[in-house]
């Protein structure tokens, strides 16, 4: 049996190699655009192989309002009351 290949295509890295070379940052669209014009990524490679982030939302079944709230918030530390105590 065969296990499919990874084939994602690392916009990131690739952004980081042209802006040092050139000392200009990319947006990753048009990282994803000049590697089509040029012919190294095909139409299908940029649609499923170099997709751009779209945050962490897709791989999480919550929303920002599901977290859970502190019953017992921390309390800040008082060091003045430090100097009342005695050894």
């Amino acid at each position: 049996m065969t296990s499919p290949q990874n084939n994602e295509i690392n916009l990131v890295y690739i952004r980081a190699a042209i802006e040092v070379a050139t000392g200009e940052r990319l947006k990753l669209k048009d990282v994803r655009r000049y590697l089509l014009e040029e012919g190294l990524i095909t139409p299908a490679q940029a649609r499923k192989e170099a997709s751009l982030f779209r945050g962490y939302g897709e791989f999480y079944d919550y929303k920002a309002t599901d977290t859970k709230k502190e019953d017992n918030p921390e309390k800040e530390l008082n060091f003045q009351d430090d100097e009342s105590i005695q050894l």
